[in-house]
């Protein structure tokens, strides 16, 4: 049967959308993940305090937030210089609980030395010079949901709630495009949950015969 939609879909020249896989975490997830990390009086507790506010707060990919360094962080602008797919690099604006959150990581544990921004830590709060592995982060992030005691999620997951805020928000698709670093629009409205409300609100506020 696969097979024989597969040819009828290439014959008329189409081809069938994919289903977005996957969901976005509802507040009170975050809420829990972040109060799991937070009563983790360990390094370990601030480091992924910091990490999930960077996921949630800027969609980062798990390679992006593993290869940022300490001198990512751009204090002025309360930023992150990222090295995206492509190696194309791009500004993530940390919104303030997360920019909080980093600072205290960095200020309180790691310091503010070169190396990797979010080093391994081994057993006894050794902070190493370490880099983390992709692995690693979906390691401690199924750790802490565990701890939380939620429904399963994927770490893409987390980027996948950044973007359907930001749409929730009111934010124009291009301005999400460039901040979870799309090549394409077509990637980024997969993101889009709105569905026909979206075009209801639309329509409500043009008034055009009014």
């Amino acid at each position: 049967i696969n097979q024989s939609l597969s040819s009828l879909n290439v014959a008329f020249g189409r081809k069938i959308p994919r289903t977005p896989k996957g969901r976005a975490l509802e507040r009170h997830e975050i809420r829990s993940l972040f109060f799991t990390c937070e009563s983790d009086s360990s390094a370990k507790g601030l480091r992924d305090a910091a990490i999930l506010g960077v996921l949630l707060g800027c969609g980062l990919r798990r390679s992006e937030i593993v290869a940022l360094d300490m001198g990512s962080m751009i204090y002025k602008d309360r930023a992150l210089k990222v090295l995206g797919k492509g190696n194309k690099e791009r500004m993530a604006y940390v919104p303030g609980g997360a920019w909080k959150r980093l600072d205290k990581w960095v200020e309180e544990v790691r310091g503010t030395h070169e190396g990797p921004l979010f080093p391994r830590i081994r057993r006894f709060d050794d902070v190493t010079g370490e880099r983390m592995s992709d692995q690693a982060i979906y390691h401690i992030l199924e750790t802490r949901r565990v701890e939380a005691g939620l429904e399963m999620f994927a770490p893409h997951d987390l980027r996948r709630t950044f973007a359907s805020s930001m749409l929730d928000n009111g934010e124009d698709i291009v301005t999400v495009k460039d901040a979870m670093g799309h090549s394409s629009i077509a990637t980024t409205q997969k993101y889009d949950r709105r569905g026909d409300e979206r075009l209801k609100r639309a329509s409500q506020r043009l008034d055009i015969a009014d």
